[in-house]
């Protein structure tokens, strides 16, 4: 006979919209991860191994490539000019002015790119509904992670690094990273690698061989 399935605990829910401070006291523990959408609360589950490995290898890479002191922080909390709007991206890469200490959360204009690795329950939210409100927020780059087949991908191998620019018109791809061989990016600042090398978890053990 199968074990008993856990009873999930009942939550009380406010006769009001959600805001980031509701998000905030919500991801006290780590997961499930708690997002506010125009005040309706997202909830999100613990990400697979690839998604985490992929996710801190890559930002071990920005922090290293960033040539300007930027700071590479991830599953932090993200306020999008509005207490009913607040994010907690995989990563978020910041001015190099900001001061990260004691941060409950950090405001839009303080970020200079946004990074998302894709994964099976959140599809639409990071390639859909996070690509307007990031481009609504004025965040200048949007980079985006896909591990599985998706519409557009053409002849490129997974793991895929897309890079969106924000102009008038919200973001526009200007480059993308296929795996398979080394390659660069030039946006948000040059990187060197192949996006597939992400996803070995000895990978920054490599970084400091020899």
């Amino acid at each position: 006979m199968g074990a008993a399935m856990a009873a999930v605990s009942p939550m009380e829910l406010p006769n009001r919209a959600y805001t980031i401070h509701d998000m905030v006291e919500l991801n006290s523990e780590r997961w499930p991860r708690y997002e506010v959408l125009d005040g309706i609360l997202v909830v999100s589950p613990a990400p697979s191994s690839d998604h985490q490995i992929l996710s801190d290898n890559l930002q071990t890479l920005l922090t290293l490539q960033a040539p300007s002191g930027e700071t590479v922080i991830s599953a932090s909390n993200l306020r999008l000019h509005a207490d009913e709007r607040g994010t907690v991206p995989d990563l978020i890469v910041l001015y190099p002015e900001v001061e990260t200490a004691r941060r409950t959360w950090f405001e839009a204009d303080e970020v200079l790119a946004v990074v998302e690795v894709v994964s099976p329950g959140n599809r639409t939210h990071d390639r859909v509904t996070k690509t307007a409100i990031y481009a609504e927020a004025g965040i200048p780059y949007y980079l985006r992670t896909e591990l599985a087949p998706f519409q557009g991908q053409g002849s490129c191998h997974l793991p895929v690094i897309l890079v969106q620019k924000l102009d008038r018109d919200g973001y526009q791809e200007v480059e993308r990273l296929s795996s398979g061989a080394v390659g660069s990016l030039a946006r948000p600042f040059p990187l060197k690698v192949d996006p597939a090398s992400l996803l070995d978890p000895r990978w920054q053990r490599s970084l400091y061989a020899g």
